[in-house]
């Protein structure tokens, strides 16, 4: 029996936070004073933080889907059963999760607020504080 369940949805804050974030490394990379001799390293630098911020997408994009806590501090999600580990981190806005799989998978789960309901928040914060 699941203690708390949701269907996430893609948060705009976390892909605006990224966006943001990205544009201002693009925009430093683009204005900074380049001599003509690492053109070549500036072009680089360039690709890769557009290529990081396309990736970034991504992986926001992916964290969408059913997840439930269950009891003994164990999250299903992405179809695996994985346990939290350690204290989650938590704001008024955001609550960081540390994972691992029975396989031993790591994953560091970000879950933002508006990516959920308000209510499914505030009893996922909850049941978080009382499993402490």
């Amino acid at each position: 029996m699941a203690l708390w369940r949701s269907d996430l949805r893609v948060s705009w804050l976390a892909q605006w936070v990224s966006l943001l974030l990205h544009g201002v490394v693009m925009l430093a990379l683009l204005l900074a004073p380049w001599p003509a001799s690492l053109t070549a390293v500036w072009m680089l630098l360039l690709t890769l933080a557009v290529f990081e911020c396309v990736r970034s997408q991504r992986r926001i994009s992916s964290r969408e889907g059913n997840i439930a806590l269950l009891a003994d501090r164990q999250l299903q999600w992405r179809d695996k059963n994985w346990r939290i580990c350690g204290r989650p981190w938590m704001t008024r806005q955001a609550i960081l999760l540390a994972l691992r799989s029975a396989k031993g998978e790591r994953e560091r789960l970000w879950l933002l607020r508006d990516s959920m309901a308000e209510t499914e928040w505030r009893q996922l914060r909850q049941q978080l504080l009382m499993a402490e």
